[in-house]
């Protein structure tokens, strides 16, 4: 019984030691994942327009949801203000009003397969 015993515990404890060896190879993508990778950003060109009140948008041209962080400094403060704009759709575009004072406006987005854009503002 005890030879039978070995010879059914034996093979798992080859491949267990085999495991080991692999993780301290330095084969689990966890452990060699490199940090500070660039990753490239894609422009997307902002549009302005009047409906009322001046707005700029945008349209994110992959994925089925998005979403862009808008920012910029306004006033004689010039206080720093952010707006996060959700798109649901792949068609539904990014928008937000502004008022004429603004500046340094800038628009990061990404869409649900982890693309990333930056918007590109028209020169006036």
């Amino acid at each position: 019984m005890s030879k039978y015993l070995i010879v059914l515990i034996l093979p798992l404890v080859l491949m267990g030691s085999g495991c080991s060896n692999k993780l301290k190879q330095g084969d689990n993508p966890t452990i060699n994942v490199k940090p500070n990778i660039k990753v490239e950003a894609t422009s997307v060109n902002i549009s302005k327009f009047y409906n009322g009140k001046n707005g700029l948008s945008l349209s994110i041209p992959s994925g089925n949801r998005s979403t862009c962080i808008w920012t910029w400094a306004a006033g004689s403060g010039r206080i720093p203000y952010s707006n996060t704009t959700q798109a649901e759709t792949a068609t539904e575009k990014h928008t937000v009003i502004i008022y004429g004072d603004e500046e340094n406006f800038k628009a990061s987005c990404f869409d649900d397969f982890g693309n990333q854009y930056v918007g590109e503002f028209p020169r006036d």
